[in-house]
């Protein structure tokens, strides 16, 4: 059961996406969609100087494990002053939710995911491409299959429990520490083994069933329902 929910998040290609590239580039009709969802995003952060140095795809559509369930990850560069980070990088966050959640991108069937990504940060990908400069940054290899199937499962069991909880919860709080735990599970097993880890294959499956989607909207009910409440209490 569980091995056939990993073939949803992850299957090993000889080929890279055959959707998206063409003899090792990003297709020209690709890179200018892309480009075009990138220029919507910064207008829709609204900021007069975003400090943008490169958009770039990575994760599985960037590499040789893609499935059905994998979306593009479209990052938007950006150099962001030492003294601001983490008020910045609250923004941002703030504002990648939302874009996500309120708009559906599609190029050519797959899901488009909007991040914004600090210039300073590591970040762990089997293959990055500038869709700026049309070129690899880091160029992906195909690699074999010795996913530890058993321990994925149980991290799935042990997330998809969680999570079941948290989407009967009105405790905002709680909710959230939920989705805090599966983000930071899926960062520490990036840092130590990569996205092929057992860590990052358990969120994908998470993903791919629609748990993640369903945490975050249930999150984004909960804060809306918070302001409503906050705003009548101020009329009273």
């Amino acid at each position: 059961m569980y091995e056939d929910l990993v073939s949803t998040a992850v299957v090993f290609h000889k080929r890279l996406n055959p959707k998206l590239w063409r003899k090792g580039k990003l297709k020209p009709e690709i890179r200018f969609r892309l480009l075009k969802i990138a220029r919507n995003f910064v207008e829709f952060i609204g900021l007069d100087r975003l400090n943008m140095t490169d958009i770039t795809i990575s994760g599985s559509n960037a590499a040789y494990t893609y499935s059905r369930a994998s979306d593009i990850d479209l990052h938007l560069i950006v150099k962001i002053p030492e003294d601001r980070k983490e008020l910045m990088r609250q923004l941002f966050d703030a504002k990648k939710n939302q874009y996500n959640f309120t708009y559906d991108i599609k190029v050519n069937g797959i899901d488009v995911e909007l991040y914004v990504q600090d210039e300073e940060q590591v970040h762990t990908s089997a293959g990055i491409y500038s869709v700026l400069d049309d070129r690899w940054l880091k160029t992906p290899q195909a690699v074999q299959d010795n996913l530890d199937r058993s321990l994925v499962s149980q991290k799935y069991k042990h997330f998809k429990g969680k999570i079941r909880v948290a989407l009967k919860s009105s405790d905002l709080k709680a909710v959230r520490n939920v989705y805090d735990d599966i983000r930071k599970m899926r960062q520490h097993g990036l840092s130590q083994s990569g996205e092929l880890g057992v860590e990052n294959i358990t969120f994908k499956i998470l993903r791919a069933k629609g748990l993640i989607e369903k945490l975050r909207n249930h999150i984004s009910k909960l804060e809306a329902g918070g302001l409503s409440l906050e705003m009548n209490n101020e009329n009273i």
